[in-house]
């Protein structure tokens, strides 16, 4: 009896993952190796990234964006100084009707 309530209860976790995911409520510390900070999850294994600066674990965005950066899809380029910007008074047009 004792086997088929297991048995019964692995079956239903097993289900249950599948449809709900794992909440990764039991996770390691967080680990640094070759420059990404992440947890592990101790129930499925999943790896968590995590933002060492800010302590926190990084969204799907964050993430996304750090992988494509890594990969070299991103480059960074430096905007010019956004100062007001003077129109010429030759190629203004009219504010009055004609």
């Amino acid at each position: 009896m004792n086997l088929c309530i297991r048995c019964l209860h692995a079956v239903l976790s097993f289900f249950s993952e599948i449809l709900f995911g794992c909440s990764h409520s039991r996770v390691t510390r967080p680990f640094t190796l070759q420059d990404q900070t992440y947890l592990v999850c101790l129930d499925c294994g999943k790896q968590i990234y995590y933002s060492a600066r800010e302590m926190r674990p990084l969204t799907a965005w964050e993430v996304r964006r750090m992988k494509a950066a890594s990969a070299g899809e991103v480059r960074v380029v430096a905007l010019p100084a956004a100062g007001p910007r003077f129109i010429a008074s030759d190629k203004r047009k009219p504010h009055v009707a004609a």
